[in-house]
């Protein structure tokens, strides 16, 4: 119960953040002031926490670079796509992603139920390929750059799990993860973008540190989340934050809210259960 708490809870975060991200014309300098933030975090925590063990090492740096690639494709992305569109589909390939992972692996025994549940997910988002979702349609073009970062996604929540199971604390990993992964974008946006990433932070501060703080700490409930029980589950329960993200596209980006979306949130919300009700 409490790792399903601390799923949902990161999903709201995570859908807050990204919304953030999409609502700004200058995404790559949010991007950078988010790592910012989180990098900020991290060097003021690093002496409260143990180094990974060194059979950790390769996990976190292979989860890092999944990381850096997932960030420079999600700017790309949300360029073109809506983000009741794009957001949806790049999330709803992760959980077959470690699905697949976490069978071939063999390192989690998953009951019929929660394999159907997780499945489910998937499903609801092939719906957003139907008529744009009920808005404009996603460029043919951009479709594999949005399924290149569902398995970034997949591939960095699946290696998180494995590196936790070899019985590093959660927040030593975030910790060590972030800063392996969080310098690049403000190094590259204080060297190509450096007037406006000054300016961004004169006017807009308040955007760069509260999307900082979301991904910050949604991360760590997730990585405690799995600490606590099913990878898989977690990253399939992750994706509840499909349903606020769609609401928030429409809410406060004017997007559409078109039947295949209706029915993508559906399913959705359908796999949750299938996977928690017993």
């Amino acid at each position: 119960m409490l790792a399903t708490a601390l799923v949902l809870v990161a999903a709201v975060l995570h859908a807050v953040w990204n919304t953030l991200v999409k609502f700004s014309a200058e995404r790559l300098l949010v991007i950078a002031s988010m790592d910012g933030v989180a990098l900020l975090c991290a060097l003021l925590a690093v002496s409260f926490v143990s180094p990974p063990p060194v059979q950790v090492w390769p996990w976190l740096v292979a989860s890092a670079l999944f990381e850096l690639l997932y960030r420079a494709l999600l700017i790309k992305a949300y360029r073109v796509g809506d983000l009741g569109l794009v957001y949806p589909l790049m999330r709803g390939l992760s959980p077959l992603v470690v699905l697949a992972l976490t069978l071939i692996s063999g390192g989690e025994q998953l009951s019929v139920q929660q394999i159907i549940g997780i499945l489910l997910i998937p499903c609801g988002m092939v719906c957003l390929l139907w008529q744009g979702g009920g808005g404009e349609r996603l460029p043919w073009s951009l479709l594999p750059v949005v399924g290149l970062i569902g398995l970034c996604i997949g591939s960095y929540t699946w290696i998180d799990g494995q590196a936790l199971k070899l019985g590093v604390p959660a927040l030593d990993y975030l910790v060590w993860l972030t800063l392996v992964s969080a310098w690049p974008f403000p190094v590259l946006a204080a060297c190509y973008k450096y007037q406006g990433l000054m300016t961004f932070w004169r006017e807009q501060w308040a955007l760069g540190l509260s999307v900082g703080l979301c991904v910050l700490l949604s991360y760590a409930l997730v990585l405690w989340a799995m600490q606590l029980g099913s990878v898989a589950e977690a990253a399939a329960l992750r994706e509840v934050s499909v349903l606020l993200v769609v609401l928030m596209g429409m809410r406060y980006l004017k997007e559409p809210f078109g039947r295949p979306r209706l029915l993508a949130c559906g399913l959705v919300l359908l796999g949750m259960l299938v996977m928690k009700f017993k």
